[in-house]
């Protein structure tokens, strides 16, 4: 039995667009019917609120068909939150290489993070269930070491822009930089497809807001 999900199981052309630098055409990675199961019943449930019994109806197998994947449902809760981190770590590394300044890696990376989040709401609202997951599960560790990555990734963006001159950022960039995760985190809980604006549209708009909320200008 495993608590985590195979690379193709998560969508490794995910992974393979992303390194090859065409970080905006992001679409919902390929899951297990069970996880697809899992995902949409925590998005509309939440962890405590879904039973086994539930993902196994949800997904149309049987429990024992699902404990032969997963361990339990921590171990589902983990293999969801290790697909969508490690789809959005490969995705921020691809924007920021992709910018030739800090303004720029900052913009590509907020845009990747909001169109990650619009591709798959039910996926990207899981990571709000993480406090349900055992503090001695280790597989906790990492997915929050990858989390970590992708913070450090932009702290250095934001850094180097404070050193340059691109960013005006009073303060912990620490501070900041949640103000920034979390606004994009965010999108999930408004975000609907069938709404006014587009996916492209809110991760540029997010994007540019960002810029503007590090005391970013436009390049004169």
């Amino acid at each position: 039995m495993s608590d985590t999900v195979s690379t193709a199981a998560t969508g490794e052309p995910d992974a393979v667009t992303a390194a090859s630098g065409d970080w905006r055409q992001i679409e919902p990675l390929h899951l297990p019917v069970t996880l697809v199961a899992a995902k949409d019943a925590f998005h509309e449930r939440g962890f405590h609120g879904t039973s086994i019994r539930d993902i196994a109806s949800r997904a149309g197998v049987s429990l024992p068909t699902l404990y032969y994947h997963h361990d339990n449902k921590q171990g589902i809760l983990v293999a969801l939150l290790e697909a969508g981190m490690s789809s959005v770590l490969n995705r921020v590394r691809a924007a920021i290489a992709d910018g030739d300044t800090p303004r720029q890696q900052l913009s590509n990376a907020i845009e990747t993070i909001v169109l990650h989040m619009t591709a798959d709401l039910q996926l990207a609202s899981v990571g709000r269930e993480l406090r349900y997951l055992d503090t001695d599960n280790p597989h906790r560790q990492h997915y929050v070491g990858m989390r970590t990555e992708m913070e450090d990734l932009l702290a250095d963006v934001l850094e180097r822009g404070i050193a340059t001159g691109d960013f005006q950022i009073p303060g912990d960039v620490r501070e900041v930089l949640r103000y920034l995760l979390g606004a994009c985190q965010e999108v999930t809980t408004w975000y609907r497809p069938e709404g006014a604006r587009s996916p492209a549209q809110v991760a540029a708009s997010y994007a540019a807001t960002s810029l503007r909320a590090v005391g970013s200008r436009p390049p004169t």
